[in-house]
């Protein structure tokens, strides 16, 4: 098995965290206080496959959440972008490779 690096990124808008192929190895979430949020992580696009979605409760005092994905992570053919249905974040970092 082929090991790499991994590599980390952080928006707080939607954005594009990279370009080219990669794996979600997973991520760090800091919500708003008291706002609800939905984000999706896609494939490459604002248009593209959803890979992960997440829903984030509206909290007067919000707490980080951190997200490991299991195995290899998940595949990612054309890059990593985010994406935010409703609602806002403080950031979300990913980590990948």
């Amino acid at each position: 098995m082929m090991q790499t690096d991994v590599l980390s990124s952080h928006l707080s808008a939607a954005g594009s965290y990279y370009v080219g192929r990669t794996r979600l190895k997973g991520f760090v979430i800091s919500p708003k206080a008291s706002t609800a949020a939905t984000f999706e992580i896609r494939n490459g696009s604002s248009t593209a496959a959803v890979l992960y979605t997440m829903d984030i409760a509206s909290l007067g005092t919000p707490n980080t959440t951190s997200v490991l994905i299991p195995g290899e992570g998940i595949l990612a053919s054309t890059g990593l972008y985010l994406t935010l249905s409703a609602g806002s974040v403080t950031g979300i970092t990913v980590f990948y490779g």
